[in-house]
């Protein structure tokens, strides 16, 4: 079973990015398989023009594969947004998954605080692993990790209950 984590910040430019580097980098040390995954609220596009999975998809493929020896990748028009927890049933053969925005999930998260950037802590008490710093915080009853001290990090997570899908909101 997998464990899931949320890292989250206030707002862009907090350094969710670059913490989820340090940690990828830890935990695979550690000898994890680790997954990740990415929201993006402004839209994205991966292909590139002149490539031929752009052209199949210019010329109206609603969902284009591309695959090899050592990848495989979709790129899929929707409708609307696919839910979080379908995303994470694709990835539940990894052992860690480190899921970067969607504030708003049920998931237990490390938050990412920085100084002049973020201006208040938004995750609920009871979501909280912990919070990255690159700053002294007096919270009660919450940890404050200090924003490259990824060996602590990793081990708050490896601390994390395994993913309860069936359970999960």
């Amino acid at each position: 079973m997998s464990k899931v984590v949320n890292i989250v910040g206030s707002s862009s430019n907090v350094g969710k990015t670059y913490l989820l580097e340090g940690l990828i980098k830890e935990l695979k040390f550690r000898g994890y398989s680790i997954a990740t995954i990415k929201h993006d609220v402004h839209g994205f596009d991966i292909d590139k023009k002149g490539k031929d999975t752009y052209k199949h998809r210019e010329a109206g493929s609603e969902t284009v594969i591309i695959s090899s020896k050592n990848r495989f990748a979709m790129i899929k028009e929707l409708e609307e947004e696919t839910e979080l927890n379908d995303i994470i049933k694709m990835v539940l053969d990894k052992d860690i998954i480190l899921i970067e925005g969607y504030k708003k999930s049920n998931l237990r998260k490390i938050e990412v605080f920085r100084e002049g950037v973020s201006e208040k802590i938004i995750t609920p008490k009871n979501k909280l692993i912990a919070i990255a710093s690159d700053t002294n915080l007096d919270i009660d009853d919450i940890i404050i990790v200090e924003r490259e001290n990824y060996k602590e990090l990793a081990d708050l997570i490896e601390k994390e209950k395994e993913f309860d899908f069936e359970n999960y909101q």
